[in-house]
């Protein structure tokens, strides 16, 4: 999920310190959930959140309610430590913050507000509930095929999560590639086209600023919610793996924040756009843009 500058509804929301996506209700959820999680996402929650100043405060500290986050659960630090060693320096000084007598309620009040603040990482643990999403639940793959043919073409997703444009895209395409770098969303997709008799759509790891394919290979490349936290990088790694006059293809999911414009970052980079209310009554933006080769 990117934190696209246009989405501004958004944005205010985050104000409060946390994400109010509503994807999840915190309260269902413990801090165990981490243990289904990535590698990457690890990253972003234990360093790159600070390093980035990404989290906002809402009045609360970040670390502090991380340590307190995790106080009660030493098998997910453990688990964090050894699967991510990058984050250990930030675990140090998570348990270097001293327990003044944090009462049980405190405790679960810190783990819920980091389980909804990272519930756009959690919820990538639970395929089934990331389906039931806004985004997903009532997203029309029309808005696909309007943007581009992908008839008889081959087609990468980019961030496929559990598969809404690559399964929309199997249906005319010749090949589809879903690249996504969480585990339980690879395989949640490889059940269904298992289950389905899905013939043309391969998953594989891959995220989107390090796709694991070669040069121009592909005649669209797509993605919905992934571009947008290092446009240069995304937008150019991208690029690379497109044939000449093939198509960069951002569509995005339905949800009810009502932007007021177009994101500025693509459409200065050349990408058209094009405008939708949503089936949850917000106002949607979707992207394409023509690659040309020297």
């Amino acid at each position: 999920m990117s934190k696209n500058k246009q989405n501004n509804n958004e944005l205010e929301k985050r104000e409060n310190g946390i994400s109010n996506y509503n994807w999840i209700d915190a309260n269902e959820y413990t801090m165990n959930s981490f243990l289904l999680l990535d590698r990457w996402v690890f990253r972003w929650i234990f360093t790159d959140c600070s390093r980035y100043n990404w989290f906002p405060s809402g009045g609360r500290d970040y670390k502090t309610e991380l340590a307190k986050a995790l106080h009660r659960y030493p098998h997910v630090r453990e688990f964090v430590r050894e699967k991510a060693p990058e984050c250990r320096a930030f675990l140090d000084e998570l348990e270097e913050i001293p327990d003044p007598g944090w009462s049980e309620q405190e405790l679960r009040d810190a783990e819920t507000y980091i389980l909804q603040a990272h519930e756009t990482f959690v919820v990538y643990a639970y395929p089934e509930v990331m389906n039931r999403v806004n985004y997903i639940r009532n997203w029309n793959e029309k808005y696909l095929h309007e943007l581009v043919d992908v008839t008889g073409k081959i087609v990468l997703d980019v961030g496929s999560g559990t598969g809404r444009l690559a399964f929309a895209a199997a249906k005319k395409a010749k090949h589809v590639y879903a690249s996504e770098p969480c585990d339980r969303l690879r395989e949640y997709m490889r059940d269904k086209i298992k289950a389905e008799g899905i013939s043309n759509v391969k998953v594989l790891d891959g995220e989107v600023c390090n796709l694991p394919y070669e040069d121009d290979t592909f005649d669209i490349v797509c993605s919905g919610h992934v571009v947008g936290d290092f446009y240069e990088e995304e937008i150019a790694e991208m690029t690379r793996v497109t044939k000449h006059q093939g198509w960069l293809v951002v569509c995005n999911g339905e949800d009810e924040f009502k932007r007021t414009a177009p994101d500025d970052e693509l459409t200065g980079r050349g990408f058209e756009w094009f405008r939708h209310v949503s089936a949850e009554g917000g106002i949607i933006y979707n992207y394409r843009k023509q690659v040309v080769k020297a």
